[in-house]
């Protein structure tokens, strides 16, 4: 090669950029964050699992008592509803046949004034 190619081309690396070898140097990539202390792989206690567990076993307890609760409520609340629908269905008759009466009571005053006439 010639001189004048080798001032053409760009060098392939510079000093600072150098990743090893003699003469490379640290360039900081912005991250000075610190890597976190290990953690401990120490086991928890059986006293403490277990009153982990004792713990968690009361609040699933509380929350199945709160469900059956509220099925309860639900339950009480359908067999309301289904009263009150029995009870529509006996005011619809009564009405139906008050309806009636009212109409053939009419219709027997129609009766009655042409009689008289």
């Amino acid at each position: 090669m010639t001189a004048n190619h080798l001032e053409m081309d760009p060098p392939l690396s510079t000093p600072t950029e150098q990743t090893s070898g003699r003469g490379s140097k640290h360039i900081p990539t912005g991250d000075t964050t610190k890597e976190a202390p290990p953690t401990s792989s120490k086991v928890p206690s059986d006293g403490i699992l277990e009153e982990s567990v004792s713990q968690m076993t009361t609040v699933l307890s509380n929350i199945i008592e709160h469900h059956a609760r509220k099925n309860q409520h639900l339950a009480s609340l359908e067999e309301d509803l289904a009263h009150a629908k029995l009870d529509e269905e006996k005011l619809k008759a009564t009405i139906e046949a008050l309806a009636k009466e009212k109409n053939e009571t009419n219709a027997i005053m129609a009766l009655m004034e042409r009689k008289d006439l």
